[in-house]
């Protein structure tokens, strides 16, 4: 008697496929890298360069993402349209995410507002430096938020290596928050750019690029 076909098993291995090229590894460990720029905290005190150098961080990581899936993975692979049930994942995943960004909004805010704000933010640093013990508490729930949405992401789109991703992301914010010293998430970032890039190049040698039959008359 013939086992039938577990479709909804098929849909989630192509879906995984989606991952092998890698470039969502690359993307996140660049992203990480970002990360570093916006909480790092100069001696000088914050600097609305940090957001615009991580909004510019940010947006070149990911047209490198959009340009490597255009012009390497889908003339390789394809385009897939998946069923309800993956678009429903997606509308999940969309709205609990907005919570996270708006949470994120929220402290950006109130970092501008410090900006905005010289003597506000001068007792904020001073406040920081003195008390190890509420650097520590900040550093935790940062570490907590960031962990926490890659999480629900790696869940929701069975990305089974978002969850390694998840691990060291929070361990990158919770250093950096904690230590301000940038080289850890930065080394944190490459660890998990790496493996984007092995399986990048695997992808590559994999799946070559197929050339179009050209006739002569």
């Amino acid at each position: 008697m013939s086992t039938p076909l577990n479709l909804k098993e098929i849909e989630r291995k192509a879906f995984r496929s989606t991952y092998q090229d890698g470039l969502l590894d690359i993307l996140l460990g660049l992203e990480t890298i970002a990360m570093a720029v916006f909480i790092y905290r100069p001696a000088s005190g914050y600097s609305p360069m940090n957001i615009l150098l991580m909004l510019l961080a940010y947006s070149l990581a990911y047209c490198l993402f959009w340009a490597g899936k255009k012009y390497i993975t889908l003339p390789r692979m394809g385009q897939v349209r998946f069923g309800a049930v993956r678009k429903q994942k997606k509308r999940t995943l969309a709205i609990i995410l907005s919570v996270f960004v708006l949470l994120q909004v929220g402290l950006v805010g109130l970092t501008a507002f410090g900006w905005a704000n010289p003597q506000a933010s001068a007792k904020l640093n001073d406040y920081i430096n003195e008390r190890s013990s509420t650097l520590l508490v900040v550093a935790t729930i940062g570490s907590l938020m960031v962990g926490t949405s890659m999480i629900v992401i790696a869940y929701f789109s069975d990305f089974t290596r978002g969850y390694y991703i998840a691990v060291m992301m929070s361990l990158a914010v919770f250093l950096m928050i904690y230590l301000n010293q940038p080289v850890y998430p930065i080394i944190i970032g490459g660890l998990i750019i790496l493996p984007g890039l092995v399986l990048f190049v695997r992808f590559l040698k994999t799946y070559p690029l197929q050339q179009k039959d050209t006739s002569y008359e």
